[in-house]
């Protein structure tokens, strides 16, 4: 602990004088009563009566010696001791100045030596002896007690008493002043051990803010070579600060100090002293360490963890900061487009690393001017000061995205923007109004295929509502029973015998009334309820093939599968608890999707899973898609369906026809049967035999008809 004028010492060493005067007073009382035990004891051996008085003057002795072996402990037996020899000798000796001589040495030692509660009781047993035996030696040398008798011997008595009990006052008064003494003296020693080791510093200022006491620490905190003024953040005194810095407050006062790189806090503490005189005690912590645990943890709160941009609490509470300054700004929201079949296919690995080059490229793209942040998932945001500049911002955003990286380095990546800027053509003024608005132009974004920027508009909520409706009447529609199946007819070209029957979902409408699936299979691919639905189909078409069967008519059943379907792990165990709940043989299934699938590994992978069970599966719409001879060796199909766009020129294009062909050549060259759609005229019919076409369909043979309506009777070629 330190001063103005230097290191505080220790209190007045008043302890040591004391200790040192009582330590006297008890050398000088225990040698004035050793010396009048001595002459005690000599008048007993000598003077009294010869063996009674050898007798107490050998117990005399044996006190003196107890006093010299064992100072400080008398117990019980010696003062026992020393009460018959009082007795004794007032007996036996003629005179009671010896008795009294060593009655008064012995009691005043013990008055020193013992403690407060053994004193008045031990030392009050040999002055009854006293007085005992001098009672005894008057009645029995037939004495009658008189004033003039009794006034010398029974006076220095009361003397003794008197004295004895006011020495013992003084000295008792003297022990608890020591023992105070020495407990303010360990204290203050404490405090100051305590105070010198702290952690925390601590500075004692005076009413005109100079620092009375200081420990080293405090010195180190405040960067103080020579003590000066403590500082707070308005000014260079504490105790000077117009805020009121050293008055006590609810929170304390923080400090940085920028040429140390911390941060202080100041907690002041007023001092008053009897004397009514003002003094601050301030305590400095250094929190330095906690502020900068701090900072990290609100990065944390206010950061995506993969990506380092802004999290979407965060972003938000921006959004509105920046709405309330009443800034020109617009949002920008973005999707990645087909995202989530790079998570499929490549991993979530592969896309956590798509997802932080989107980051990387979106910071680049807007220049460190603009607040970028991840949403969660694919969904990234931008907020830019230039509202008129959203829409160029967003433009560049997506070419940054596009721009392809040299060899080996990252792909080019789409992504779909909204933007929405606040009170423009209907759009709302809060955080979550337009981030709502830019969601929807984002939504229309994709729906026109991707890879755009779209401004919000406010017909372009409208359209948004109706399309939630039709979400809503569709998830409805699944639950009512209202999507129903109608069945089409497959031929055998050879026999023209009918061998499947293609499921098709039509939606019965309450209100609009038959629906075919242009109108709601987009809608049930883009709210997921495709997957919902393709099952209902399936399960439906093997549920009707079990009952054809049990008709007489082994007729299989064709069912068209999503992409959607198949993009999860599930599809191949589906299939299988769905043959062994119908009972339906896994051959007479067959299971059709379009080249759209190649594309996808994930998905592949599940399609042979499922053509291992048994059941057949097809492609559908050949030529018009990825259509690609490494896929068709690499993947066994079993059927390869022919696009109507193709059939609907044989007989009148050579050029079509010699395709046909090709397809039907290449399919049996790779174990694959044909099927060919859209068969209408008798003439497309007999160019498909001749061409060894194995399978036809199309309305020459039957529309698509609710099972009620379609007979699977045996059907001829005209």
């Amino acid at each position: 602990m330190g001063r103005r004028a230097g290191a505080i010492g220790a209190l007045p060493d008043d302890v040591s004088v004391v200790r040192k005067g009582v330590h006297r007073v008890r050398r000088w009382t225990t040698a004035f009563a050793w010396i009048c035990g001595a002459a005690f004891a000599a008048q007993l051996a000598f003077t009294g009566r010869s063996l009674v008085g050898g007798v107490a003057a050998l117990v005399v002795a044996s006190v003196l010696c107890g006093w010299v072996l064992r100072p400080g402990r008398d117990g019980w037996v010696v003062v026992v001791a020393e009460t018959a020899a009082v007795v004794t000798g007032t007996l036996v000796l003629p005179f009671p100045q010896p008795v009294l001589g060593f009655l008064f040495g012995a009691t005043v030692r013990r008055m020193l030596l013992d403690g407060d509660y053994r004193f008045p009781v031990r030392a009050a047993f040999p002055v009854l002896g006293y007085l005992a035996g001098l009672g005894v030696s008057v009645l029995d040398g037939g004495l009658v007690p008189t004033p003039e008798a009794l006034v010398p011997a029974l006076m220095p008595l009361v003397g003794l008493v008197v004295e004895s009990l006011a020495l013992y006052e003084t000295a008792r008064a003297a022990r608890l002043t020591d023992a105070a003494r020495i407990r303010a003296d360990r204290a203050h020693r404490t405090a100051e051990a305590a105070v010198r080791a702290s952690p925390v510093g601590l500075v004692l200022l005076d009413g005109e803010g100079r620092p009375e006491l200081f420990n080293g620490r405090a010195a180190d905190l405040l960067g103080w070579g020579e003590p000066g003024t403590v500082p707070c953040p308005h000014g260079p005194d504490i105790t000077a600060c117009p805020e009121g810095c050293a008055r006590p407050r609810p929170e304390p006062v923080e400090l940085r100090l920028d040429h140390a790189g911390t941060t202080l806090t100041l907690h002041p503490v007023d001092v008053r002293d009897t004397d009514q005189t003002g003094r601050v005690m301030v305590a400095v912590v250094d929190v330095t360490a906690r502020r900068r645990w701090e900072d990290v943890l609100r990065e944390r709160s206010e950061r995506d963890e993969l990506t380092g941009l802004a999290n979407r609490r965060h972003f938000l509470e921006l959004v509105d900061r920046a709405l309330v300054d009443g800034g020109d700004v617009a949002l920008l929201l973005m999707d990645l487009d087909q995202f989530k079949e790079v998570n499929d296919v490549e991993g979530h690995q592969a896309g956590d690393r798509r997802l932080v080059e989107a980051a990387r490229r979106l910071r680049a793209a807007t220049g460190g001017h603009d607040i970028v942040a991840r949403l969660g998932g694919d969904e990234f945001a931008v907020l830019t000061p230039t509202g008129d500049g959203g829409v160029q911002l967003a433009r560049r955003v997506l070419a940054a995205l596009a721009e392809p990286e040299p060899a080996g380095g990252a792909t080019a990546i789409r992504a779909s923007v909204g933007v929405a800027v606040p009170g423009r053509d209907g759009t709302g003024r809060t955080s979550q109004d337009l981030l709502r608005d830019a969601d929807v132009a984002m939504y229309v974004a994709k729906r026109e295929g991707g890879g755009r920027v779209r401004l919000f508009r406010r017909e372009m909520g409208e359209d948004v509502a109706a399309r939630q409706r039709d979400k809503a009447a569709l998830t409805a529609a699944l639950a009512d029973d209202e999507l129903v199946v109608h069945y089409q007819p497959i031929i055998d070209v050879a026999t023209a015998r009918t061998t499947h029957a293609e499921a098709l979902v039509r939606w019965q409408h309450p209100g609009r009334g038959l629906l075919g699936p242009d109108r709601f299979i987009g809608l049930a691919e883009e709210t997921g309820l495709i997957v919902p639905l393709g099952a209902h189909v399936l399960r439906t078409a093997c549920a009707q093939a079990v009952r054809w069967q049990g008709q007489g008519h082994r007729l299989g059943v064709a069912v068209n599968v999503s992409p959607g379907q198949l993009s999860g792990n599930g599809f191949p165990r589906e299939v299988d608890e769905l043959l062994s709940a119908t009972g339906l043989e896994p051959g007479r299934l067959t299971v059709e999707v379009t080249e759209s699938v190649w594309a996808d590994e994930n998905a592949m992978r599940l399609l042979m899973a499922v053509r291992e069970l048994g059941v057949r599966v097809a492609l559908d719409d050949f030529g018009t898609g990825y259509s690609s001879l490494s896929y068709l060796r690499r993947y066994p199909f079993d059927l390869v369906k022919i696009d109507r766009s193709f059939t609907d020129g044989l007989g009148e294009d050579d050029r079509t026809g010699g395709v046909v062909r090709c397809i039907i050549d290449l399919a049996g060259a790779l174990g694959a049967r044909t099927v060919a759609e859209g068969v209408e005229t008798p003439q497309q019919a007999r160019w498909l035999r001749d061409a060894g076409c194995d399978f036809a369909q199309g309305y020459l043979f039957g529309r698509p008809e609710p099972v009620e309506n379609w007979h699977p009777d045996l059907l001829t070629i005209t």
